[in-house]
């Protein structure tokens, strides 16, 4: 994008995820001169894809899709991308003492569990969860609390923390019985998200998940703009003026396309609403670091894992990573919450060596010794600050949390974390991109 056309547009798009994008996409196809600012060197937020020299491509952020996703979905074929299906092997929720050989009292404790979430999950007003039944008990409540109040065998306590910790990143304590509850609804139900075959997470893009975003960016051409960090936004009834490093472009609308916690990053002049303001400042982004180990064979497919304690190891959750043509066997970890925020600080050597010792306790001997490692740390992300999403903290979700869509003015609001359905994932993202675009359409006509 010239500097000379850089002054005027009929909306500026901050952020070149995949909301971002596919709202300036959404624009541009309609006539709007768009212009979208991106303060990282790259396009994608918080979908990053790393492709070795072979050509083999492993997801650093955002992985899985399903076919209940129809806008994810139908923008895979669109792009000409290719799906294929995650391998169920490599799991530590298979190494773990599986439920079927638990004592029946075990057993029905879970199911009971099950059905107490799905029961409450039912009430939740994805819509406008403070309308949610009883919305004010169910947010001071942590989800810690809950649990403890609900689960009395330790093994399923540790499962519980295990399954939260892979899902979302955070402890239980973390969060509110709220939260959960929304998050549940939003993205199909207690099995979809929590269930141990994990509904939501079948497929993989061939491709890599970024490359959604590159493709989208290309449609865009010039009217991208990279290394562009937005410090301040000035608003008032006629228009937006926003202003970057060596930037300014005045504008009819903005859609702010990135996660709420950075959004405090930035100045607005009237400044916003201060419930508004409290409510995004008050707003935690998870932690997670994603570790890959590459084999010359994929071992753990032909062997049972050894049944062990998760409490005893590093990460939350391994599964198999191996791309599409099975060129370089892979298995991920995912080390989250608490222990993410602990390792973030380790050195990369000895973070690698603690994994490969973990992965060894489970799969074998055999695990110490890939031909490649690497991870990533999205606690380091810059203008992320982590992953997968946002959470709320117990005492926020009854507080207005559906306002963070509404728009402020002239300011329209996009990213997973004002989807009304599949919040927290690229699904949501898409969701919430299309709607930020169409309300800026529907207030120009």
């Amino acid at each position: 994008m010239s500097e000379a056309g850089s002054n005027q547009a009929d909306v500026v798009v901050v952020g070149a995820g995949i909301s971002g994008l596919v709202a300036a996409r959404m624009l541009q196809e309609v006539g709007l001169k768009v212009v979208v600012l991106e303060a990282h060197h790259r396009v994608g937020g918080r979908l990053l894809s790393k492709t070795l020299p072979d050509g083999s491509t492993f997801d650093l952020g955002g992985q899985w899709v399903s076919p209940d996703m129809p806008r994810v979905m139908g923008l895979i074929r669109e792009l000409g991308l290719t799906t294929f299906e995650q391998h169920n092997s490599g799991r530590i929720d298979l190494a773990v003492q599986p439920l079927s050989s638990m004592d029946q009292l075990t057993q029905a404790e879970w199911a009971w569990v099950k059905a107490q979430l799905d029961f409450l999950v039912e009430s939740v007003n994805v819509e406008k969860p403070s309308a949610t039944p009883n919305a004010s008990a169910l947010d001071v409540q942590s989800v810690e609390e809950w649990k403890r109040l609900n689960l009395d065998s330790p093994y399923l306590r540790n499962l519980f923390d295990q399954i939260i910790r892979t899902e979302y990143t955070i402890e239980p304590k973390d969060f509110s019985v709220l939260h959960l509850l929304y998050s549940l609804k939003s993205a199909g139900g207690f099995e979809g998200v929590l269930g141990l075959e994990r509904g939501n997470e079948t497929l993989r893009v061939r491709e890599g998940m970024q490359t959604l975003c590159t493709q989208l960016a290309e449609q865009l051409g010039d009217t991208l703009r990279l290394n562009c960090q937005v410090y301040d936004i000035l608003h008032d009834t006629q228009g937006v003026t926003v202003i970057a490093e060596g930037l300014s472009v005045r504008a009819e609308r903005v859609i702010l396309a990135i996660p709420p916690n950075q959004v405090t990053r930035i100045d607005f002049e009237p400044v916003l609403p201060r419930r508004r303001t409290k409510l995004m400042q008050r707003l935690e982004m998870g932690s997670v670091i994603k570790c890959f180990a590459l084999y010359d064979h994929p071992f753990w497919r032909h062997r049972p894992a050894t049944p062990i304690d998760p409490d005893r190891l590093l990460f939350d959750d391994t599964i198999d990573a191996t791309p599409y043509d099975e060129r370089n066997p892979a298995l991920v970890a995912f080390i989250g919450g608490d222990d993410a925020v602990l390792w973030s600080d380790k050195p990369f050597e000895i973070r690698r060596r603690a994994v490969l010792e973990d992965l060894a306790l489970v799969f074998g001997e055999e695990a110490l010794y890939p031909r490649l490692y690497f991870d990533h740390d999205w606690l380091t992300e810059p203008f992320i600050g982590g992953g997968y999403q946002c959470y709320a903290p117990p005492g926020v979700m009854s507080a207005g949390f559906e306002e963070l869509r509404l728009p402020i003015g002239r300011i329209h609001w996009a990213g997973t974390e004002t989807a009304v359905h599949y919040y927290g994932y690229i699904e949501g993202a898409i969701e919430a991109g299309e709607r930020a675009a169409r309300e800026v359409l529907e207030n120009r006509a």
